[in-house]
């Protein structure tokens, strides 16, 4: 199997690649912005076939020339760049997959389907952790049910022993930046609508340590899909974090400090963006500190709520998933961002999934033997269902 990853340096783009070698012994192409970052990930491989490329995600002629030959293409940068490589990726008949549209990106691709289709290749929409294992939770819990009203997913993660210090973020500055200052979208009663930055705040238990967490909606691609995708009724959906208390801080502060902005400055002559900046200091920090992640008893937890009805008594499904970090092999918890792209690269080119067009995960993923893989990751998938009866 032969896979080009886009932004193998990042955090979640060198844990794909390695899972990507580990799992399948894939030969892959690691392609970033910087050579010397994504040489240091070729190196950290204990075996395998990786090859370290410098690549413009912006230069399309060296995108299609990166892309072809490949069975499939990865794109683990951030979200802005999916709507530049997967075209790309469709032009040369390569499958292909991301970590998400971060809602608005996701509609522009799915109006690729009609070209993904006559190409004969399955572009997979948003298959990190969340959207990604969310999606394919809802499908799942939906399948459970006669008819689904009501899908909610949370978020959140911190370590086992409470600390003071905030905690790099597990996928992308940009992508929590962008979560803090643009407005979060909602499916409500069958209608897509946008909701006040920060709003719809409730308390929802996760797992321990987790416990009860206060969770607020956030922007993010599960609701511009699920409830066509996954039909049964579905009316409402929604995505909300509970950010750690000190992570909660540090970010928002970010954001008020004006580092989401994209308007350059001068910076003693040179003219940079606040959000180019941060994410220059975010990339040099996860690569300089690679060897050392994994070392914290940190974790990731997920809960999606599928709420709906079997015949004609009320019925839910519940997913839990947790993931904490490998000790053993340096592995952080996001690893369950990370995993979701090699499991579907290794799909997708073995002919597992089926459907063509552009499609997200809970249209074109098997929900159970997906999670049995995430299993043998340490990504646990719990599912519990509630189920009326009525006597008489």
């Amino acid at each position: 199997m032969k896979v080009l990853v886009i932004g193998a340096s990042g955090q979640m783009g060198a844990m794909t690649v390695r899972d990507l070698v580990d799992s399948y012994d894939a030969e892959v192409t690691a392609a970033d912005l910087s050579l010397d970052r994504v040489k240091k990930v070729a190196q950290s491989m204990k075996r395998g076939n990786v090859t370290p490329v410098k690549l413009d995600a912006h230069d399309r002629a060296a995108v299609r020339a990166a892309a072809r030959g490949q069975d499939v293409v990865l794109n683990s940068a951030w979200y802005e760049i999916n709507i530049l490589v997967m075209p790309v990726a469709i032009e040369v008949g390569a499958h292909y997959a991301d970590l998400g549209g971060f809602y608005d990106f996701t509609f522009e691709q799915l109006k690729y389907h009609g070209k993904a289709k006559d190409a004969d290749v399955t572009c997979v929409l948003g298959i990190g952790s969340s959207p990604g294992i969310t999606n394919v939770c809802a499908a799942a819990g939906a399948a459970r049910l006669d008819s689904v009203d009501t899908i909610n997913v949370y978020c959140t993660w911190g370590t086992k022993e409470r600390s003071d210090a905030a905690s790099m973020p597990a996928y992308s500055i940009r992508t929590v930046l962008d979560e803090l200052t643009q407005q979060p979208p909602i499916v409500e009663g069958g209608k897509h609508k946008r909701m006040p930055v920060l709003s719809g705040r409730t308390e929802v238990w996760m797992p321990e340590p987790a416990g009860k967490v206060v969770a607020y909606y956030i922007k993010h691609s599960e609701p511009a899909t699920m409830a066509e995708h996954i039909g049964k009724g579905t009316k409402n959906v929604s995505f909300r974090i509970g950010f750690p208390e000190n992570d909660f801080a540090t970010f928002r502060t970010l954001a008020q400090l004006g580092f989401a902005s994209e308007e350059k400055i001068d910076v003693e002559g040179c003219m940079v963006s606040p959000k180019a900046l941060l994410t220059s200091m975010y990339l040099k920090s996860v690569s300089d500190s690679r060897e050392s992640m994994g070392e914290l008893d940190e974790y990731d937890f997920f809960r999606i709520d599928v709420i709906g009805a079997r015949g004609s008594m009320a019925a839910s499904a519940t997913y839990f998933v947790t993931t904490w970090n490998d000790k053993k092999r340096g592995i952080p918890s996001g690893r369950d961002t990370a995993v979701p792209p090699s499991i579907t690269a290794d799909w997708l080119a073995r002919g597992k999934i089926k459907r063509r067009g552009t499609l997200p995960p809970e249209a074109c993923i098997e929900p159970e033997p997906f999670f049995e893989e995430l299993g043998k990751r340490d990504i646990r998938v719990e599912e519990e269902l509630s189920l009326s009866s009525r006597y008489y």
